[in-house]
């Protein structure tokens, strides 16, 4: 079920999405892209926007999701995931971060990126290293994708 916002009508009413936080390593979204792109991290205090130390901004991926999630009776199931970029030693185990890993179920699944109508799920799997005292350590994630099938031919229908 795709949700989008072309009825002003539907704009005007909608509560807006929630973000979904990732808590507790476990936690995971699952659903249907509605839309993605790219805006520059913002400061939570102050709401000025991020650079890296050279002057560049400071990137992320913004998705927006269908999910089955519903808090309420006027919760549209809509969430927004903010997919950040950042290594980590995969050679180790230690995982990857959001970004890193919605990009690798991407290429595992031979997509282009992501599209409106597109299943995509995001699990928090654990705790990276803490690089500095008094931050908390990065979260690492997993990620599955599936894209969306726009039509189906003949050849679609037998197994391999």
């Amino acid at each position: 079920m795709s949700n989008t916002m072309s009825n002003p009508n539907d704009f005007l009413m909608a509560e807006g999405g929630k973000s979904f936080s990732f808590d507790q390593i476990g936690d995971k979204v699952v659903g249907e892209v509605v839309s993605s792109e790219v805006r520059q991290q913002t400061d939570l205090d102050t709401g000025e926007k991020l650079t890296w130390n050279d002057g560049s901004p400071r990137n992320q991926l913004v998705i927006t999701l269908q999910t089955e999630l519903h808090d309420s009776e006027s919760d549209d199931g809509i969430r927004t995931i903010y997919a950040k970029g950042g290594k980590f030693d995969v050679a180790t185990g230690e995982g990857l971060a959001m970004k890193e890993a919605i990009a690798k179920a991407v290429r595992e699944a031979k997509g282009t990126g992501l599209f409106p109508g597109d299943q995509l799920a995001v699990a928090y799997t654990g705790d990276g290293q803490r690089k500095n005292r008094g931050f908390n350590p990065p979260k690492l994630y997993t990620a599955s994708y599936k894209a969306h099938v726009a039509a189906v031919s003949g050849a679609d229908l037998f197994d391999d």
